[in-house]
């Protein structure tokens, strides 16, 4: 028996569902060898809308009757991903049509949700990786990669929020961070005479995250390094101030005195002679 959270998830999501399967339908019907941007973008609204459901289990669930619903197959195994790219691009009556597309659409919704790509990142994204075939080849990373790559990056950005300078940037058009970030990349020419001349710049947010998590590794090495010299010294002193009162709290070590006393002076008596 449902219940009216449930009816309202199911309505709200296909009416989500629907209105970026018109969208599909509006680049099916144009173009096709010109339509790579609009299909990397429709890309980018299904990543969203892939990460939204998958934060809320009730969303879950939902999906997995509209599966139900459209008449898609579905079981125990099919991936989340799989199940938004059917429902989204397959539909009740082009299954057969694009199916064997939607893994390759599901692999790079997985892919670029796995390094931290939104929506609007995708259609750069999918550019900078040679294509969609191309992400579709990536070996995945495990959770546990996944988990410390988001963990160095939040790192390094906590951390170099407030640092100071290394030196002054003028922000020209090509450093201008991507609404909404804080970062991005300069391209640096060592000069013959020894100085340094910024000569490139980009926003792009892969390569941005990917500084981002080299930055938090070696930060948070430096960090570990100082604890533990920190943590050296105070053991240090702590031994030292230890070896002190140890020998405060020994008794004052005594004078050695002999039993047998002999006289100051001593007496020779002459010898006899003949």
């Amino acid at each position: 028996m449902t219940t009216r959270l449930e009816d309202k998830n199911v309505h709200d999501l296909s009416n989500a569902i629907e209105a970026l399967a018109a969208q599909h339908r509006r680049w099916e019907a144009g173009t096709y060898a010109a339509s790579n941007a609009e299909l990397y973008a429709l890309l980018g609204s299904t990543l969203d809308f892939f990460i939204k459901v998958r934060r809320n289990l009730d969303h879950c669930k939902a999906i997995n009757r509209l599966m139900d619903i459209y008449k898609l197959t579905h079981n125990s195994q099919t991936s989340l991903a799989l199940k938004v790219v059917r429902l989204v691009f397959v539909g009740t009556d082009r299954q057969n049509k694009i199916e064997n597309r939607a893994f390759v659409y599901c692999r790079v919704i997985e892919v670029a949700a796995g390094e931290g790509i939104i929506g609007s990142e995708l259609p750069q994204y999918i550019v900078d990786n040679h294509g969609i075939d191309e992400i579709r080849r990536k070996m995945p990373l495990s959770s546990s990669d996944t988990k410390s790559t988001h963990m160095a990056r939040e790192f390094a950005e906590a951390m170099l929020a407030d640092q100071a300078e290394l030196f002054p940037v003028t922000m020209g058009d090509g450093l201008q961070p991507v609404d909404g970030a804080r970062f991005s990349l300069a391209l640096v020419r060592k000069n013959d005479d020894g100085t340094g001349s910024i000569v490139f710049g980009t926003n792009n947010m892969a390569a941005v995250n990917n500084v981002l998590n080299i930055a938090g590794k070696a930060l948070k090495a430096n960090v570990v390094k100082r604890v533990e010299r920190s943590v050296a010294e105070a053991d240090a002193d702590q031994r030292a101030l230890n070896l002190q009162q140890l020998m405060q709290s020994l008794p004052a070590p005594k004078v050695f005195q002999p039993e047998l006393q002999l006289p100051e002076t001593v007496t020779l008596t002459q010898p006899v002679t003949a």
